[in-house]
């Protein structure tokens, strides 16, 4: 009797926290009451050391055999080394604190393991007992020293021109969340893995509150299925932040769908990346992929070396709202300070030229997205291959999008399709619309006459001159003929070789605005040749109307490689108020010359080039057979009358 009382004073005045059992129960666990196990189930009873160099596998195994999918486990302050996969049996792991570094210790696990072939082995997986388990307050640290200004050591340039996951040299992961797992992390660090959180579950709901992830990559989503949350802390790594992939789940591919508030991103080339992970000849079998959706509130992208975020092309990003990005360059290339703040691509990888050309690369943007400036927004790089904020590969929807976060007159969109031209067919036959051979009436231009010299105003320093066909450096192409004439009439921009000049020229009406219909679509043309190629490689151009309340209608910049003429085209834009201005061509080379011709605003649709305000023919109009006439409204009467010729007079009878 006196025994059992011992048992039970000790039992009662021992905490769980405490590294060493009693005696009497360090021989029988059986013994451990429920009271002390809901404290967690603390590793060093198993005799984990916590000395750095000690393997404490073991002792973590049998830990986690004894939560039993009941219980927590509890890690104390320490360094704890270990080198085999723990798979979760718990409720959840709690430390101390996360590990910093000797002037803030906590509890610390080192990874590192035995088995080095393995990708994405991870040091703790999270698979079963995973439904809203907490893991908390500890640090997990790989023995691999990822840094961003030696990346070619464990990337291959040649797999990551191709965009490829294979670019990846084998890495292990920190915690990998799979099956059907929905854990919650917080106050967690990562470090010298190669992921620091690998989403790799079916269900999603995975949810993580200021922790730090980082690695080669923060966080790797490589099974995407939805509904992520961050808060607070940080996600970055020695090449991007967040990595999402292509793999096929639940009948769509890759994708990153999650909200972010307070989350820093960035301190790497860059915050958020897409790879091709799925086999290649699935992906390019596939008409799109997914991309980001979900939202951004105070996430700043701060430092990004490369991008804030790099989509693949053929990604479809929708339902996304970012308010803000507070975002800022890294420096592009490296300096001989190890200890600043750099993050860009290493040389071996991305040459200097081709450095930081778009903060933010997008595939297709299916509206509404908002990417608004509360939190700052995107901005051109001042390196040397710096083209502008964004690119947007193809802009569509129904509803319009606020991109007012991207700089919209530094953001290329290079196409934009509404739901009248998402059949190849239908666009194919209204591009054919523009060509005189096809549509010999052409409909009004609302401009004033482009081919008057007097019509337009410069900007910008520079001069303006009307030429002809063979006064220009390089001759008209096929479809120029096709759409505006062999001989069209061709205005020369000369710039005064310090500043980039500006065209305006005024919509046809008596006194502005023009009085046209409110969201009925507008469309614009006009051929363009920049010859100012010593400046670069890509030229750019933009073509804009302004309208009522400071609207812009297709104010987009468009970059393009080949030299010679350009056909620039913009289609289904609609203005809010119908009150139009004028219309304006921006971003004319401060050097060389710059040709255009068969400037063009129409209602609706692109047709055949007219600079008149009503329709035109350039060629003449034969009405052949008996009876046959023209017939004209009086415009006072409103009454109708037939011009018709008999016997060569000329008759007007009413019709």
């Amino acid at each position: 009797m006196a025994k059992q009382r011992t048992d039970y004073m000790k039992m009662n005045t021992w905490s769980p926290t405490d590294p060493i059992l009693p005696e009497e129960l360090s021989s029988n666990f059986v013994m451990l009451d429920e009271e002390m196990k809901n404290h967690g189930i603390n590793v060093k009873w198993f005799g984990a050391v916590g000395d750095g160099k000690t393997d404490d596998t073991a002792a973590f195994q049998a830990a986690m055999s004894m939560c039993d999918k009941r219980y927590k486990m509890f890690v104390p302050a320490g360094t704890y080394r270990i080198r085999q996969t723990i798979e979760n049996n718990s409720r959840g792991i709690f430390g101390i604190a996360p590990y910093v570094d000797s002037g803030e210790m906590g509890t610390h696990i080192i990874w590192d393991p035995v088995d080095v072939s393995t990708d994405l082995l991870p040091c703790i997986r999270i698979r079963n007992s995973g439904d809203k388990a907490i893991f908390e307050d500890f640090t997990v640290t790989g023995i691999a020293d990822y840094n961003s200004r030696n990346l070619s050591t464990w990337i291959d340039k040649e797999s990551f021109d191709q965009n490829s996951y294979s670019m990846f040299a084998v890495g292990a992961a920190a915690i990998e969340v799979t099956g059907k797992a929905t854990p919650i992390f917080r106050n967690i660090r990562t470090s010298g893995v190669k992921v620091g959180q690998l989403l790799n579950s079916t269900n999603g709901h995975v949810y993580s509150y200021d922790s730090s992830w980082n690695g080669l990559i923060g966080v790797y989503c490589r099974i995407n299925s939805g509904d992520y949350f961050y808060q607070g802390g940080g996600i970055s790594g020695a090449f991007c932040g967040v990595l999402l992939g292509t793999l096929l789940n639940a009948g769509h591919r890759g994708g990153f769908d999650a909200h972010l508030h307070r989350t820093h991103l960035g301190f790497s080339p860059y915050a958020i990346y897409q790879c091709i992970d799925s086999k290649m000849d699935e992906y390019n079998q596939a008409s799109t992929v997914r991309g980001l959706s979900g939202m951004y509130t105070s996430a700043q992208f701060e430092q990004c070396g490369e991008a804030a975020i790099k989509l693949l092309s053929k990604s479809a990003t929708s339902n996304l709202r970012m308010f803000g990005f507070g975002f800022s360059w890294s420096v592009p290339t490296y300096s001989g300070n190890a200890g600043a703040w750099e993050f860009p691509l290493p040389d071996e990888l991305k040459p200097l030229g081709e450095k930081q050309q778009y903060a933010a690369w997008f595939g297709t943007i299916t509206a509404p997205v908002t990417f608004n400036d509360d939190l700052g927004t995107l901005r051109k790089s001042s390196a040397p291959g710096a083209i502008g904020s964004a690119y947007i590969d193809i802009l569509t929807g129904d509803k319009e999008s606020d991109l007012c976060g991207l700089v919209i007159s530094d953001t290329v969109i290079r196409r934009k399709v509404t739901p009248l031209y998402k059949t190849v067919d239908l666009r194919t036959r209204m591009e054919e619309r523009e060509h005189r051979t096809l549509m010999p009436v052409s409909a009004p231009n609302l401009l004033s006459n482009p081919e008057i010299i007097s019509n337009w105003t410069v900007s910008n320093g520079g001069s303006i001159s009307l030429v002809t066909v063979d006064q220009i450096p390089l001759p008209i192409t096929n479809e120029m003929k096709q759409v505006i004439g062999i001989r069209p009439v061709i205005l020369r921009v000369t710039p005064d070789g310090t500043q980039s000049p500006s065209l305006r020229i005024k919509f046809n009406t008596p006194s502005l605005p023009y009085q046209g219909d409110a969201n009925r679509n507008l469309a614009m043309q006009y051929f363009i040749l920049e010859t100012d190629y010593e400046s670069g490689t890509s030229f750019k151009s933009i073509g804009r109307i302004s309208a009522q309340n400071a609207e812009y209608i297709f104010n987009d910049a468009i970059t393009w490689k080949t030299k010679g003429w350009k056909h620039l085209r913009g289609r289904e834009l609609a203005s809010k108020t119908g009150l139009l201005y004028e219309f304006s061509i921006g971003f004319i080379p401060k050097s060389g010359e710059t040709y255009i011709a068969g400037v063009m605003v129409t209602w609706d649709h692109i047709g055949s080039y007219s600079p008149y305000s009503h329709s035109y023919m350039t060629d003449s109009l034969e009405i052949a057979g008996s009876g046959n006439g023209i017939i004209l409204t009086d415009s006072v009467t409103n009454a109708r009358y037939r011009l018709s010729i008999a016997n060569g007079s000329l008759h007007i009878t009413e019709a």
